[in-house]
């Protein structure tokens, strides 16, 4: 058991008569006090003529302050009136059956709300003051539209060139791909059911969609001038020099050109490691932008020099990262990138400027969407995948596959890799293309192939040891990882093959 704590006993004491007569005595003397100096008029207390000596109240006062007693009490009465004339409304309404319960409740209940309020305010506030009140509303309102009034009056003008002037085109999809069959939807060849996320329902029509729109937006290497020949190409002048005493010319050569793209490469893979999807649509977008001012009037050859070359690609790496990417990166942070030579409103107005140039037409597919259809077709693994997309990485860098079109460079990097697969025996073309994408794309002989995989297979031949080009390092290092399947190292050990099909 517990042990009781003993607590000390509070004795309180009993009062005593001499005690309960002092606190009376004291209670009396502040209730005296309290009377003397506050004074109050109450007309319950007022009895008779006697009393108004001793208050010092005359009987003019005494009614003037019955009067404003009444005045108040018909206000209140009034009130009390009209909130009886509500509740039996209410009454009322509640026991008839008939009505529609609550919604009929609901607005009895506000329309007499609303009775009773101007009827108080009309008992209330004298008429002067009233119509001051309505006068002072009726100034407010005309000084102060109402929200309606103030969209009715302005009217948004409705830019109908800009609109005629990006109108779209209407495009004749030509058939390529034809649509699957019910038996080819339902299980592939392992009997499986096809992953649904691969849209096999309409996969036919994006395909020729994306056939039609690579046609619709070509380009030419013709924007371009190697360094070392003369041609008639138009030069672009630079800014005057520091002295003010001479210029000289400047022109976009394919230098230049493999110069910045290695830097979007650099960027996109080693400094913020974005998709490769995001890098393949802004190298697309610096080309086309580049042929636009280099070939039409309004934009001119002035504008593109080598001091806005690096601020065009970083204008078109920001609407690259906007398209593909959910989040992107900072303007600042590209700021900062190209060591603060430009400014934030400048890369703005840049990346304005391509979007007016380009039409807002941001649609030209890419070798990467192509890739993975044809290796979806031809059932490819991880190896075959990772050298094609090492392949078309590496085609960002050629100049001559620039006026390749899209699903030429795809096919090429599927007919090489599944090449290279294979290197004890003779591949035919059979092998390398075999005839589920003979039926399924455009290419159907090796000679409509032939051209790409002899200019990949060159470029591939001339720079895959890094030697000659410095931008292809960052590729082939990228490629060297085991998640990629090593496929820069694969090329390497079959440059043999390579060398054979460069050739050809």
């Amino acid at each position: 058991m517990r042990p009781s704590i003993k607590r000390q006993s509070i004795i309180i004491p009993r009062p005593t008569k001499a005690s309960l007569a002092r606190q009376s005595k004291i209670r009396n003397s502040i209730l005296v006090s309290t009377t003397n100096t506050l004074k109050p008029i109450q007309n319950e207390q007022i009895k008779s003529e006697n009393d108004l000596s001793t208050i010092g109240l005359n009987k003019q006062q005494v009614q003037a302050r019955r009067s404003s007693a009444i005045a108040k009490n018909n206000i209140v009465f009034k009130r009390r009136r009209s909130f009886h004339k509500l509740a039996v409304i209410v009454s009322g309404s509640s026991l008839d059956n008939s009505t529609g319960e609550g919604e009929t409740l609901k607005q009895v209940i506000v329309a007499s709300l609303t009775e009773n309020v101007k009827k108080m305010d009309l008992v209330e506030q004298p008429k002067g003051k009233t119509s001051t009140n309505n006068d002072n509303k009726e100034n407010r309102a005309s000084k102060r539209p109402t929200i309606s009034s103030a969209i009715r009056k302005k009217v948004i003008p409705i830019p109908v060139q800009i609109l005629d002037k990006y109108a779209a085109e209407e495009l004749t999809i030509e058939i390529i791909e034809q649509a699957l069959t019910n038996e080819e939807l339902q299980t592939d060849e392992d009997d499986e059911p096809i992953d649904p996320t691969y849209a096999m329902d309409y996969v036919a029509d994006i395909m020729n969609l994306l056939y039609t729109l690579e046609k619709k937006y070509p380009i030419q290497s013709t924007f371009l001038t190697t360094s070392s020949s003369a041609t008639s190409f138009p030069s672009t002048t630079m800014a005057t020099m520091a002295n003010g005493s001479a210029t000289r010319s400047w022109k976009l050569t394919t230098k230049h050109r493999t110069i910045v793209v290695g830097w979007i490469i650099q960027l996109f893979y080693a400094r913020f490691h974005l998709s490769q999807d995001a890098m393949h649509i802004c190298v697309g977008l610096l080309d086309r932008f580049l042929q636009q001012c280099m070939n039409s009037s309004t934009a001119g050859t002035s504008f593109v020099t080598q001091k806005n070359l690096q601020l065009i690609a970083v204008a078109a790496f920001l609407i690259a990262a906007k398209v593909e990417e959910t989040h992107h990166p900072p303007v600042d942070e590209l700021v900062y990138v190209t060591d603060h030579t430009y400014t934030s409103e400048q890369v703005k107005r840049m990346e304005k400027k391509i979007l007016h140039e380009l039409r807002f037409e941001l649609n030209r597919p890419t070798s990467l969407q192509f890739l993975r259809r044809y290796s979806f077709i031809s059932s490819a693994g991880d190896e075959q995948h990772a050298i094609g997309k090492f392949l078309i990485d590496m085609a960002l860098l050629d100049v001559s596959c620039i006026g390749l079109a899209p699903s030429l460079v795809a096919a090429s990097a599927t007919y090489i890799a599944r090449c290279l697969l294979h290197p004890s025996q003779p591949a035919t073309f059979e092998q390398c293309w075999p005839s589920e994408l003979q039926q399924r794309s455009p290419y159907k002989t090796f000679e409509s192939l032939s051209n790409g995989i002899r200019i990949l297979a060159q470029f591939l031949d001339k720079n895959l040891t890094g030697n000659n080009c410095k931008e292809c390092e960052i590729l082939i290092k990228r490629y060297e990882h085991e998640q990629l399947s090593q496929a820069s190292l694969y090329c390497v050990q079959q440059r043999a093959l390579i060398r054979q099909l460069a050739s050809e």
